[in-house]
């Protein structure tokens, strides 16, 4: 409800995030995480992007490179969607400190500068499921690749930008054919 709510005029972040749930909660399936673990998974990816909301259209859909300004303000999505959301408390509180951290890198390289297992595993998770769903989206700046290409991407940042066994869960979900989810949301 509060994704519809919050991102109903802007179909690409709405779609993105729902495919995004459904990728991690496959790859937290993989991983073999109880149920509660995967349900906030599943809640923060759904709203892991709803911080877009205060960054210009035009700058999401931006078709040439960012410069390096605009990728500052790109980056401010995250403070600004857990800003948004503090304020509903109860079970969403949980999930916080997965959308503060879902573009935090394996290496420490990310927006913040945590590294490997200071990155709760959820971030982990979703880090791995929207890098997965970007690559495989047309998007103003770049066609779609295939998720084979995609996957070969990934594999080739375990380590460095994922953590090597969310990776390999990744792989095992994408080798059971759980990653093929629609591009619409109906």
């Amino acid at each position: 409800m509060i994704l519809r709510h919050f991102i109903s005029k802007d179909k690409y972040t709405e779609n993105h995030s729902y495919r995004v749930s459904v990728y991690a909660t496959k790859i937290a399936g993989s991983l073999n995480l109880q149920n509660e673990r995967i349900e906030d998974i599943r809640a923060a990816a759904l709203l892991h992007d709803i911080g877009k909301l205060d960054i210009s259209r035009e700058l999401l859909y931006k078709a040439a490179r960012l410069t390096s300004d605009e990728f500052e303000e790109i980056k401010t999505h995250v403070d600004k969607g857990v800003t948004m959301l503090e304020p509903v408390g109860g079970s969403l509180r949980r999930i916080l400190p997965i959308i503060l951290s879902h573009h935090d890198k394996y290496d420490g390289s990310g927006y913040n500068p945590t590294a490997g297992e200071e990155i709760p595993l959820e971030s982990r998770i979703i880090s791995v499921a929207d890098v997965y769903d970007s690559l495989t989206s047309d998007r103003p700046y770049r066609k779609a690749m295939s998720p084979f290409d995609a996957k070969e991407i990934l594999v080739k940042g375990s380590g460095t930008d994922f953590d090597p066994a969310v990776v390999e869960a990744f792989n095992d979900a994408f080798r059971r054919g759980e990653m093929e989810v629609p591009q619409l949301v109906v």
